[in-house]
Formats: C-alpha cells, sequence, structure tokens
C-alpha cells in the first residue's frame, strides 16, 4: 500500500473499543520506512467518537393475545437487534426484557448482551401500558452510571392507562435528566393496524429523545429494530466519507 501511493481507510463502528488498535495502526502506517511522503491512514468514524457507547437496552414487549400470530416474528426481530448491537462491537451492552399483557414481567434482567436469551415465552392476555412502563422505570433507574438506558416499547393496541404510562416515562426522563443531563433515549413501535398511534406517540412524548415508528409487520418491525440498533445507515456515512474524500483529492491535484 504505501509503494503504491494508495489512501487507507480504517472505518471503526465503536472508536472507543478500537482506539489502541487504530493508533498503533496509524503510528506503524507513518514510520514505515517506505513511507517517504509520510502518508497517513484516514479514520472514519461510524459513530461519534463523543457518543456514549455503552447501553441498557430495555425491551418492552406486547404479549397480548393478538400478537399470538406474530410473536415469532417479535422475537426475531429482538435477536436481529441484538446481533447488529454485537456485530457492532458494543459486546459491554446490558439486555432487559418485559413483557406485558394485562399485566408486566420482568422476564430478563441486565444481562450481558452475549448472555440475552434467544428465545422468549409468550403468554397472551389484555392490554395495560402502565405497569410495563413502571418496571421499564425501575429497570432502567438500577442501571449503571456506565451504561445509558435505551427503551424499546412495542404494542399493536391501545390501553385506558396511557397517559399514566406517559407520565412514568416523564418521572424517568426527569431521573436521567438529573443524573446525567441527557434525555431518555426511547423509541415507541406500533405494531400493526390495530395499534394506537395517538397513545403510542403520547409515551414516546415523554421524552425529547423520544420517537414514535411505524410497523406495517413483523418484516419492517426487524428493521426498525435493526435501525435503532445503529446498523439503518452504516453504508451511507461510510459512502459519503469515501466520496468526501476522493472529492478533497481531486480537488487538491486540480490546486497543483
Amino acid at each position: 500500500l504505501v509503494k503504491n501511493n494508495i489512501d487507507l481507510f480504517v472505518c471503526s463502528f465503536n472508536p472507543a473499543a478500537t482506539q489502541r488498535f487504530e493508533e498503533e495502526l496509524l503510528q506503524k502506517y507513518l514510520l514505515h520506512n517506505e513511507n517517504a511522503e509520510q502518508r497517513e491512514i484516514i479514520r472514519i468514524p461510524m459513530v461519534a467518537t463523543n457518543q456514549r457507547h455503552q447501553k441498557h437496552i430495555i425491551f418492552v414487549l406486547d404479549q397480548s393475545g393478538s400478537m399470538s400470530n406474530s410473536w415469532g416474528g417479535v422475537v426475531a426481530a429482538y435477536n436481529k437487534c441484538i446481533a447488529q448491537r454485537r456485530q457492532n462491537q458494543n459486546e459491554s451492552d446490558l439486555v432487559s426484557v418485559i413483557q406485558f399483557d394485562g399485566c408486566a414481567t420482568v422476564t430478563v434482567s441486565m444481562t450481558a448482551i452475549s448472555q440475552a436469551p434467544s428465545q422468549l415465552g409468550f403468554r397472551g392476555g389484555g392490554t395495560c401500558f402502565s405497569p410495563a412502563a413502571e418496571h421499564a422505570r425501575q429497570v432502567a433507574m438500577s442501571c449503571p452510571a456506565t451504561h445509558a438506558p435505551l427503551v424499546v416499547f412495542m404494542s399493536d393496541g391501545c390501553a385506558g392507562d396511557a397517559s399514566q404510562a406517559a407520565n412514568t416515562f416523564s418521572q424517568l426522563n426527569n431521573h436521567i435528566q438529573g443524573m446525567s443531563g441527557n434525555e431518555l433515549e426511547l423509541h415507541v413501535i406500533a405494531f400493526g393496524g390495530g395499534a394506537s398511534t395517538s397513545q403510542l406517540q403520547m409515551i414516546a412524548g415523554s421524552s425529547h429523545n423520544g420517537k414514535l415508528h411505524v410497523s406495517a409487520d413483523t418484516a419492517q418491525l426487524s428493521d426498525i429494530f435493526v435501525e435503532i440498533a445503529g446498523g439503518g445507515n452504516v453504508g451511507d456515512v461510510l459512502e459519503a466519507e469515501i466520496g468526501k474524500r476522493i472529492s478533497e483529492a481531486v480537488s487538491d491535484k486540480l490546486a497543483l
């Protein structure tokens, strides 16, 4: 590469995890005895270098009776989200799962992402949001200071206690703001045609960092879960950065 004057790019999904490797590689390349022009390796972080990478991902999943035919797809989407985080070198992440119908249960509690179960049971029942929100609040408040909570709340229905659930998430957001100065990362997914987007939007609005997603089917749900994990725009970022470098190189040549 040095002999042929080829530009070398290092693209990192998690700059914090690969920093030492990158610095050693850059130094060896710069000091190589055939690198007379002192060409440097170009580093392209795929995410912001100041981003807090360690996440505590809290899945809050609707397992009411109406979800029975789609539950396999929900579990597949959950697994794809975890796989994407691991592919992006986020092995320090923690995972919790809260499953709800008329009540709510914590089925996975602050488990290392590498140990997160691939299968989730199903019960079926009615739909209440508030118990699930309260469990999510308690789990998130137990999150270690090294991790930022990320809540993924998914439902295909509506409930009579949506305002209470929104208030609970608002309390959690206030707590996180007081502790870290940041807003709660809250992703709320309206699944299928029967979901109340107005109620779920109200829950998403509990945080300025909240977002409502709409999913028509489990295939779209998987795409949303992967996007939340940080895998939706990697190709676009890489293409833009390489295009920028080529444009700069052409400009330099023309200037000569």
